[in-house]
């Protein structure tokens, strides 16, 4: 198995105490309403490359996510497992 960084466009609200708070993903022309932020820890998925990033469990539609924003690069992604055939 192979997992790859799948970059993401959030809408979130910064707080003027600094913090964030995800609303909406946006990928592929759709956006899908966080209906709920479950968790917010810092931790780096240990399969693919990440500077010190912020992981958000959320819950989207009924199901548990997680996405991760880098404060160094300003960004957003997820992972995603690619199941390679060999």
């Amino acid at each position: 198995m192979e997992y790859i960084r799948v970059p993401l466009s959030i809408e979130a609200q910064f707080s003027t105490d600094g913090s964030v708070r995800p609303k909406k993903i946006v990928f592929e022309e759709k956006k899908f309403k966080i209906d709920k932020v479950l968790r917010a820890r810092r931790r780096c998925p240990l399969v693919v490359p990440a500077i010190a990033p912020i992981e958000y469990t959320v819950l989207v539609e009924g199901q548990e996510k997680q996405i991760y924003f880098e404060r160094d690069t300003n960004s957003w992604f997820s992972v995603k497992k690619i199941i390679k055939n060999t």
